[in-house]
């Protein structure tokens, strides 16, 4: 026997009321957001930090990477980021698990032309020294990140750079993210610094006085990335 019976009076109106805020909410956040990263650095010593899975670290080459990319779902729109980092020469640790890459974080020196710094380096006004190191794009595979793994990962690659002379690590979080911000607080980061930014309509980015636009995803090498026009 079908249900004729009216809904109570004003549900409709209630139901679409509600639409109607989260429709303005999606709007709101499309046109205008606001970032707030948090700028840590930690320095480089033998923590004995022993990984509770067995995982190991590698470094990266382009192969390594396109393979990553095609072989998991969850990086297969990083693609085209990936190819952007390795044409500005920074380089990649792989985390390793019984042979199979799950894992990967990037970063580069002082050593670069300035033209292929990280362009986060220049938005916070920050330079770095001989012996530090800007690292970004922490990324494990959804499976690998429980019972320790992002954590084991994130140590894994401090001793890494730790062995190979350097003696300061630098990163950045956005606050908003905040698994990120727990796993740098959790591993000793101290933060530095707090940039806050305005986006607007994901292509203009203000910050710290000066005026960013995304670049596309074409036709340039930080395809990622903001770049100053004023």
């Amino acid at each position: 026997m079908s249900d004729n019976r009216k809904p109570p009076s004003g549900s409709k109106k209630r139901r679409r009321k509600v639409t109607a805020k989260k429709i303005a909410a999606l709007l709101k956040e499309r046109i205008y957001e606001e970032v707030r990263d948090v700028v840590m650095d930690k320095e480089l010593v033998d923590e004995g930090y022993v990984p509770k899975r067995a995982m190991r670290v590698v470094e990266g080459d382009r192969s390594a990477v396109m393979q990553f990319c095609r072989d998991n779902r969850e990086m297969r729109g990083e693609k085209a980021k990936c190819l952007s980092y390795l044409d500005n020469h920074y380089r990649v640790l792989l985390a390793e698990v019984e042979g199979k890459i799950v894992g990967h974080i990037w970063w580069h020196d002082h050593r670069l032309e300035r033209a292929d710094l990280h362009p986060q380096l220049l938005r916070y006004g920050l330079e770095l020294k001989p012996g530090e190191v800007w690292s970004f794009d922490l990324f494990l595979l959804q499976q690998y990140r429980g019972g320790g793994g992002s954590n084991d990962f994130f140590a894994l690659f401090r001793e890494y750079l730790r062995q190979a002379g350097y003696a300061r690590v630098w990163g950045s979080v956005d606050s908003a993210y905040l698994p990120a911000v727990w796993l740098h607080k959790v591993q000793g980061y101290r933060a530095v610094k707090t940039v806050e930014a305005r986006l607007l309509c994901s292509v203009l980015l203000w910050s710290e006085g000066h005026l960013y636009l995304r670049n596309p995803p074409i036709g340039v090498k930080q395809k990622f990335d903001f770049r100053a026009i004023w």
